[in-house]
């Protein structure tokens, strides 16, 4: 089984307090984009894994972690190969890590033929990351909670974006942007539900409510990040977003054209760059036929 495991933005994130157990609670619009990694399963006597394209730590190889989770889960001896190709960037507020542990989830529950219901693979994500339960289904959710309360939405097919991704990150990024949270930084999430309700309406977004409260924390901590910010907006004559604690951007376009123009403008810029669009699931299964490739959208 070979899989494009998408992207997420994170189209609008409100902050809206701090919990007694110490976490944050949040409203969210999130929606998985066609950028992806590539995760390919196989058939093996014991659990292996590998990464291409990022030099990762196993503790925090979350593929290798979903994995040994659901075989924990499942008892008996269980085995597998699972290899990835990096292509998002880590660490940027796109989800990359939590969309290989869906997927890991998701594949492995067929290979291993345990049937474990979406629900079931929701709750072991949710001890992985936050963000895992959302890309068991992809697509479009408002997310609540600690971000792990969702609420299905029709997803926007077809919306064309550039993203920006500066160069570099900060260790302990998460938490640190979360205790960097100032009383100025919460909100009472309308501005996000009122985009959700235009999403549900089949309505174009709005971008003044595309908000996130991370913003003026990511623009103090991330080195480079204020100025960055300001030059693209400068060469774009438009407004760009933080997508998750960051340090990625995003910016709406009307059409893949606009959006290739938009991207041009900017290639000056020392930062990675990406013409993407909204898509509707969460993983692609991808199968090789005589040398093509045919993409198969999955819902699971």
């Amino acid at each position: 089984m070979r899989f494009r495991c998408f992207a997420k933005i994170n189209l609008s994130l409100e902050i809206t307090g701090k919990r007694s157990d110490g976490f944050h609670d949040l409203v969210s619009l999130v929606h998985t984009v066609s950028l992806a990694d590539e995760l390919c399963i196989e058939p093996a006597e014991t659990l292996l894994t590998h990464v291409e394209g990022l030099d990762i730590q196993e503790e925090d190889n979350l593929v290798a972690r979903a994995a040994g989770l659901l075989a924990t889960t499942l008892g008996g001896s269980r085995g597998a190969r699972l290899s990835l190709v990096k292509r998002i960037p880590a660490a940027a507020g796109l989800g990359g890590g939590s969309s290989d542990a869906a997927s890991a989830l998701v594949g492995l529950n067929a290979l291993w033929g345990a049937r474990l219901s979406v629900a079931t693979l929701c709750e072991l994500g949710a001890a992985l990351g936050s963000d895992v339960p959302f890309f068991v289904r992809g697509g479009a959710a408002l997310m609540r909670g600690r971000g792990t309360e969702l609420d299905d939405l029709p997803p926007r097919r077809g919306q064309w974006l550039v993203l920006l991704v500066p160069p570099g990150t900060i260790a302990d990024k998460t938490r640190r942007l979360y205790a960097a949270l100032e009383p100025t930084d919460f909100s009472n999430g309308e501005m996000t539900l009122h985009a959700a309700d235009r999403l549900r309406n089949a309505e174009a977004l709005d971008e003044r409510a595309l908000v996130n409260g991370f913003e003026r924390a990511a623009r103090r901590m991330f080195p480079g990040l204020e100025e960055m910010w300001q030059a693209a907006e400068r060469l774009a004559h438009r407004r760009f977003s933080l997508s998750g604690a960051g340090p990625a951007l995003f910016s709406l376009t009307a059409s893949r054209a606009e959006a290739g123009d938009l991207a041009g403008r900017l290639a000056r810029l020392e930062a990675r760059l990406f013409v993407v669009r909204t898509v509707a699931h969460a993983r692609a299964r991808i199968a090789a036929l005589g040398g093509h490739h045919r993409v198969r959208l999955s819902a699971t």
